[in-house]
C-alpha cells in the first residue's frame, strides 16, 4: 500500500544523529567480518583499506518538467507479488483535488530473456475499461535475468479521481525453488495536477530510468541540472523503485539530510515495491540549499532498483525570502 512518510520537524544535527545511529549497527555487519583480519594482519597499507563507495546516480531521463501556477502531483501504485506468487491484476484508487494535466504509467519486472511483452501492458481505468499500452521508453539491465523498467503517457485515460490499475505485467520466475521466486513486479501511476486558480508558483520535475544499486555503496542524484532557475523551495519528493524490504536500513537523503529518519526502502507498496511521497517541509535555517539540490540513496544492506523521482518545488513564503 502506498504511504506518505512525512519529515519530522527536528533540527538538522538531530536528524543526522538519528540517521547515523540507525546506520551504525547495520554497517557493523559489513565491518566486523573484515575487522578481525585487519587487526591481526602483520602489515596492511592504507591503499588496501577504503571507505564505503560513493557514486553519482546516472541514467535518468526527464519525463516532465514545468513551472506554472498551482502545479502538483499524486502517485499511487502496488506490487503484484504476494508471497511466492504474482497476481495478474492490480488496482489502486487515485485521488486528485485538481484537474489532471499529465499522467504517466511506469512499471517494472524481471524476465528470463528478451521478451517483447515487457514493453506492453493493459492499463485499467474506471468502469473496468482496459487499454492496451505500449511503452514509449524502455530501460533494461542484466541481472539474474533481464531487469526492465517501462514508461508510457496515459494522460488520455486519466482525467480525474478513480480506480486505476494494470493487468498482465511481464515478470518471470528467476529463482525457482527459492524463498523469493520473483525479484520485482510492480507499477505506479504519476498524475501531475494543475490548479489554475492558485496564486502560488510551483515546479514539478519527473525523472525516470532504471539503476541497480549495490549494498555498501551510496548514490547521489544531482537534481539542480533538471530544475528551473527560479528561486523555488523544495516541497515534496516522490520516489518509486523495486526490491526494497524492511529491516535493511536503506535510507533517502535530501541535501545530506535524512528525509524521514526511518527505513525508507521497506516495501511500502507491497513485496519488493516502494511508492513513497515524502513531505520535505525543509526549514531554510536547517537545510542549506544554496541553489544546489541532490537526492542521496543509501542501500546499506540490500540491492535497490530506483525507477522514478518526482520533485515538487514551490515559491518561497515571506519568511523564506
Amino acid at each position: 500500500m502506498f504511504q506518505i512518510k512525512p519529515t519530522k520537524q527536528i533540527s538538522r544535527s538531530v536528524k543526522k544523529k538519528i540517521y547515523f545511529c540507525r546506520r551504525l549497527p547495520l554497517a557493523l555487519l559489513f565491518f566486523v567480518p573484515f575487522a578481525i583480519p585487519l587487526i591481526f594482519s602483520p602489515s596492511i597499507s592504507a591503499s588496501e583499506f577504503s571507505s564505503v563507495v560513493h557514486k553519482t546516480l546516472e541514467g535518468f531521463e526527464v519525463v516532465f518538467s514545468q513551472t506554472s501556477q498551482g502545479l502538483g502531483f499524486e502517485i499511487v501504485g502496488e506490487s503484484l507479488l504476494i508471497e511466492k506468487k504474482r497476481k495478474k491484476i492490480s488496482r489502486m484508487p487515485l485521488k486528485v483535488s485538481s484537474p489532471v494535466k499529465k499522467a504517466f504509467l511506469i512499471w517494472s519486472g524481471e524476465v528470463k530473456e528478451h521478451n517483447e511483452n515487457a514493453g506492453q501492458i493493459y492499463f485499467l481505468g474506471p468502469k473496468n475499461k482496459e487499454h492496451r499500452i505500449t511503452a514509449e521508453r524502455l530501460w533494461k539491465k542484466n541481472s539474474t535475468g533481464i531487469l526492465y523498467s517501462a514508461l508510457a503517457d496515459v494522460t488520455a485515460y486519466v482525467r480525474s479521481s478513480g480506480l486505476y490499475g494494470v493487468k498482465n505485467l511481464a515478470s518471470d520466475v528467476v529463482n525457482p525453488g527459492g524463498k523469493d521466486p520473483f525479484s520485482v513486479a510492480g507499477w505506479a501511476l504519476v498524475a501531475i495536477t494543475e490548479d489554475r486558480k492558485s496564486d502560488s508558483t510551483h515546479s514539478v520535475v519527473f525523472l525516470a530510468g532504471l539503476q541497480a544499486l549495490k549494498p555498501g555503496e551510496t548514490y547521489d542524484l544531482p537534481l539542480t541540472p533538471y530544475l528551473s532557475k527560479s528561486p523555488l523551495k523544495p516541497g515534496s519528493i516522490g520516489i518509486i523503485g523495486g526490491h526494497g524490504r524492511a529491516g535493511n536500513g536503506s535510507g533517502n537523503l535530501f541535501n545530506g539530510l535524512a528525509v524521514s529518519g526511518q527505513d525508507d526502502w521497506d516495501g511500502s507498496a507491497g513485496k519488493f515495491w516502494d511508492v513513497d511521497l515524502f513531505q520535505l517541509n525543509l526549514d531554510t535555517n536547517n537545510v542549506e540549499v544554496n541553489g544546489e539540490m541532490a537526492l542521496t540513496i543509501d542501500p546499506l544492506l540490500q540491492w535497490l532498483y530506483p525507477l522514478g523521482v518526482i520533485l515538487e518545488l514551490r515559491s518561497p513564503n515571506k519568511k523564506e525570502r
